[in-house]
């Protein structure tokens, strides 16, 4: 799955962004949908490789350097 887009919205104290999970021919091929799955800023920043910590709805934090957690960071940081 690819994402398809990243959209900001504001908590009371973190930040959560919705990713929109599109899926490529392959996919769509086996009959897989469009997803939306929504991740927290936790506000700390990773102590080796930097980036920050971001987790999922079910409490599970991104590892360092996931693809997700990249892509996360880049648009939080675009202007």
């Amino acid at each position: 799955m690819k994402i398809k887009s990243i959209e900001k919205e504001k908590d009371r104290f973190n930040d959560i962004y919705l990713v929109t999970f599109e899926p490529n021919w392959l996919e769509k091929l086996f009959g897989i949908k469009e997803k939306l799955e929504k991740y927290k800023d936790t506000g700390e920043v990773f102590t080796f490789g930097g980036g920050h910590v971001y987790i999922n709805q079910d409490g599970e934090q991104l590892i360092n350097h996931n693809s997700i957690g990249e892509t996360l960071d880049n648009f939080r940081r675009k202007w």
